[in-house]
This record gives structure tokens, sequence and C-alpha cells, in this order.
């Protein structure tokens, strides 16, 4: 059900593609098919079948000039749906020029397939080559890899390098391979099959291709079965079948049957869906609005007086018009029967704690990016920040004020959050503590019940020796480390620690609110009462930008801090 699922959803969204090779036949050429050329045919009855069923394929034949030409690489990448892009653009050389090509079409936002579709020799070596060009690695990131592996002989790991996983974690096992030492810091984390590859890589270093330094760094995914996910572009390697892909049937269930091997292929099958959605719909703009004027919508622009305010306004009314649009479709992978059916098929496969983590960091926040490489994004509601401490800020002053930070004298509102070490617990306790998953691999704790539980006994009723005081305070500061070492399976009490007291608002100015280089300076200003004179600290330091969260989790986090300012103290005798 799941691959016929995949295959309509593949089928509706994939209406523009092109197919791109050196050997591909010239349409405009004046000559026929030459018969010696298997591509010409296939390029040919690649068109007709595409045609046939509504589609449009371009067929392009690849020069190396392309590579020179903005406006050719505009007509080969702009607004198709799937790059059929051979591997070798000009024989064996031709692997750099199709690895450019690939970084073009995975540069550009809006491709999400793009297919390796040859018939090489090497054709098993594709993905050690995507590995390579696309790891953000330099020349001497290869060499201190070998060099800490140089007792491996160059032909060491043929064998093993595309295995699956479970096969080459017993390799490394029983050849006692040491990957805590791997040199490169931040890789460390990846996966065994990743970082035996990139090994095998470094020590056969001379068959591979590197980027320039021009080329941007992306995050890559190995998702297995010669598959990759670059910067959300998925990228599978497909051998051309010369008798098959003449039907387009055919040559689109071969590669539904290997998007469904990704584990995050619901989720891209479901944005395809919701594409096809905005896209089949018979418009964006619906009669309620057409009955307006223009001079109606400027008139209220000359009322806001801000074009950066009336810009949001305008961009929440298309966003509301887009839920509408979505609300009423009806997508076929959240049907019933189908939630059914996967649900049982997935019964007995429960998801490891790193795929919740991921699930959680989807619901909860979102990267904001600019669309635009000259337009700087400014601090909003809902951005969170790192300093050089590991301490994080949330921003939490109003949307409006976000947008004109003079009315506040740019004070804004954030609270401060540290780091909630222990994952497995972070989600069992979900919304009961005050938590936030990053899309940076942690989970933050925005809380402050220790410092309240300490408050709270400042004045403890048995006793008012400062003695007794004093040792009643490190018993409980002890009792809570106690606590926090508890396993995962977490008592009740035990549980009760992480439901904080209050989330406690703090003023910081920001001079610029513009995140230049992703970073914003903000100045701690602090006034503290000390021997009857207020002293005033100014401590500015930078923090970096690493996500925004989205606005119900942002709201609720304001609301639980915006709350106990307002709260009202009583004082009772105390015995």
């Amino acid at each position: 059900m799941y691959s016929q699922k995949a295959f309509d959803i593949l089928n509706s969204s994939i209406n523009n593609a092109i197919f791109i090779d050196e050997k591909a036949k010239d349409f405009y050429s004046g000559t026929d098919i030459n018969p010696d050329i298997a591509e010409e045919k296939l390029s040919f009855e690649l068109f007709d079948t595409f045609k046939k069923n509504g589609k449009n394929l371009a067929v392009h034949k690849f020069e190396k000039s392309n590579l020179d030409e903005p406006k050719t690489l505009e007509y080969l990448f702009k607004g198709k749906d799937l790059i059929l892009l051979d591997w070798e653009l000009a024989e064996h050389v031709g692997q750099e020029y199709s690895l450019k090509l690939l970084n073009k079409a995975v540069s550009a936002p809006y491709i999400n397939f793009c297919c390796i579709y040859s018939s090489s020799t090497n054709f098993n070596q594709i993905p050690l080559f995507l590995d390579a060009f696309f790891s953000g690695l330099k020349t001497e990131d290869f060499e201190s890899i070998k060099n800490e592996y140089s007792f491996f002989e160059i032909n060491d790991l043929d064998d093993i390098v595309n295995k699956d996983e479970e096969t080459i974690s017993k390799f490394i096992t029983e050849e006692n391979i040491n990957l805590t030492d791997f040199p490169i810091e931040h890789l460390k984390t990846k996966s065994e099959s990743y970082l035996i590859r990139l090994i095998h890589i470094s020590l056969n270093i001379d068959k591979f291709i590197l980027p320039d330094d021009t080329i941007r760094k992306y995050e890559v995914l190995n998702t297995g079965d010669n598959s990759f996910m670059i910067n959300n572009t998925f990228v599978l390697t497909l051998k051309k079948d010369f008798t098959e892909d003449s039907d387009i049937t055919k040559l689109l269930q071969r590669i539904s049957e290997v998007i469904i091997k990704n584990k995050g292929s619901f989720f891209q099958l479901l944005g395809l869906e919701m594409q096809s959605v905005f896209n089949s719909n018979e418009r964006f703009i619906d009669e309620t609005i057409l009955k307006s004027s223009t001079e109606a919508l400027f008139q209220f622009r000359n009322h806001i007086k801000n074009d950066k305010t009336f810009g949001t306004i305008v961009k929440k009314l298309l966003i509301e018009q887009a839920t509408l649009k979505l609300r009423t479709a009806k997508l076929e992978l959240i049907n019933t029967d189908f939630l059914n059916f996967k649900s049982k098929e997935l019964e007995n496969n429960p998801p490891s704690v790193e795929d919740l983590f991921q699930l959680n960091v989807f619901y909860n926040s979102v990267s904001v990016k600019s669309l635009h490489p000259d337009s700087i994004p400014n601090l909003n509601f809902g951005d969170v920040f790192k300093d050089n401490d590991n301490n994080y800020y949330l921003c939490i002053t109003a949307l409006c004020d976000c947008y004109e930070p003079k009315k506040i004298d740019f004070n804004f509102y954030f609270v401060k959050g540290k780091e909630f070490q222990n994952i497995e617990l972070a989600l069992k306790l979900g919304d009961t503590g005050f938590i936030s998953f990053l899309p940076n691999g942690k989970a933050i704790d925005w809380g402050n019940l220790n410092e309240s539980i300490l408050k709270r006994i400042k004045e403890p009723s048995l006793s008012n020796s400062k003695d007794d005081i004093k040792k009643l305070q490190n018993d409980i500061k002890t009792l809570l480390q106690i606590i926090n070492k508890i396993s995962t399976k977490q008592s009740e009490l035990g549980s009760l620690q992480y439901v904080p007291f209050y989330i406690k608002p703090k003023v910081y100015n920001v001079q610029n609110n513009k995140l230049i280089d992703n970073k914003i300076r903000i100045w701690d200003i602090t006034n503290k009462y000390t021997k009857e004179e207020f002293e005033q600290s100014l401590n500015y330091f930078d923090v970096e930008y690493i996500t925004t969260l989205r606005n119900d989790y942002t709201q609720r986090m304001a609301n639980h801090a915006f709350g106990h300012p307002a709260r009202v103290g009583v004082d009772f005798v105390k015995m």
C-alpha cells in the first residue's frame, strides 16, 4: 500500500523534468537518431513517454561550456521537479562536470529530486564520490584521516565500504578499529559506516574529486541504498535501463521504490502532496479579496505608515489563505485506512531516541533563513540564541515591539535557559517541563526550579538558627543532586523537580536588532542595590542565532514568564 501511495504522489508531483546527457539527442540538429548511440534513442523515448502522460521533459545535450553560462544553468534547473543527470558528462573526466551540475541542482531550494542516471562502469563508486565532494572536508582533512589510519592499505576497505551498518560494525569490532580518535572532531558523532567510507576515501583520495572553496557546505545525509539527502534535495543513483525506462510508469516506480526506503520518506512525500494541493488548486487568491480594490489596499498601507508592518500583515493574510486551502485538502498519507495499515506495519519497530528527538525539533522550531542573500533578518519573537558559555536566550518580546524596537528603547525581553542533559527524560516529560528541542541536537530547560526551591527555604519554619538554616539548605542541594542522577525511570516525586515554579523574564538591550553573520550583541543591564547605592553593570556579549521556536511554544513560555511578576505574595506569622 505504501509503495502505491508513494508512486501516486510522485506521479502527481513530477510534471517538469529534464534529462541532461552529453550523448542525448539534439532535437534541433535536423539529423536522424543514431542507432549506435543508446542515449539518443533513450532521450527520444523518454521525451515521448513524458508527453503522452501529460508531463514535460526537456532534453539537453550537455557541452562543457554550459558550466560558464548562467542563463543556460537557469534553464536547466528553474521550475524543474526532477533532474535526470548523467554521471560522466564527457566520458570519465566528465564526473567533475556532473558534480558541479549536481551542486547547482541542490542549491536550488525548489528541486525535490535529482537522479544520477548512469550506465557507467564505476556506477557503484558514485556514492563515494558524493561523500567526498559534499563532505565539507578539504585535502588536508583527508590527509589527517589517512595519517590516523595509516595501518590500512589502499585496498583494505574495498569489500566492506558499501556493506550494511551491522556488517560494518562487526568488522570494526573484529579489526579493533578505534573511531573515537577520528581526527575530525565534528564528525565523531556520525555513523560508523560513514566514517569507514571517509577513511576509504582518504586512502584513495587521488581517485576522488574535491570541490573548490566556492562550493557551499551542505547538510548531507546518506540514507542508504545509494541515496542521499543533500540540502533537502533527494539525490539517488539509478542505472539506465534502455528498455524499461521508455515507460514513464516503470521509471517513476523505480524511483519511488528507492524513496520509500529512506527513513524520512513519509515526511518528504507528505510535503510533495501538500505542494501538489497548492499547484492543482484553481487559484490562490479567491473572490473574497478580489471584491476589494488596489486603492483600498494602498489606503490601508498609507494608514499603517510602516512598510515592514504592512508587509507582515499582507503575508499573514496569505498564510491564512494557504491554511484554509490545506485544511480542506484530502491528503492520501493521512487517510485513516492508510494510517492504520502503516501503524500495524510499524508496531514492532519502535523509533530510536534520536528519531523522537528530531520529530520534536520539527514540531518545536524552524530555522529562519532569508530567501535573498542581501536581506538580513531582524531579531524576532521566538528567536533562540546561544552564548560562548552555552547559555541559551529566547526572545519573548511582543511581536509588535520586535517590529518597532524604538517604542521599547531597544530593551528586549528574553528568558535564559540551559542544556537539559538527559534527553530520554526530556522526551518523557514532554510539555510538563518548559523544555525546547533544538536543531543543534540540544534540549534546553527554560525553567528555574532549583533556585525557586532554595528561595522557598530561606526562612524555614523548623528553626531560626543560622546554622540549622544553612544545614537544611545544603541538605536540599544534596537531595536535588541525587534526584538528578536517578535513572530515566523517574518516580512521580523525581519528575516533580522538573516542573518549574516560574520562568524568569530578563531585559537585555539590543542596540542593533539585525542578525549580522547570524549574531547579535546584547547588553546585560542589571541594577544591584549595594551599600545604599545602585550599582549599574553594563556587560555586552555576542550571541549566535540557533533557531526560532514556533509561535505556540514561545507564547506558552512568554505567558508563564510574564505571569510571574503579576503574582501576589502574602505573609503569615511563622513559628
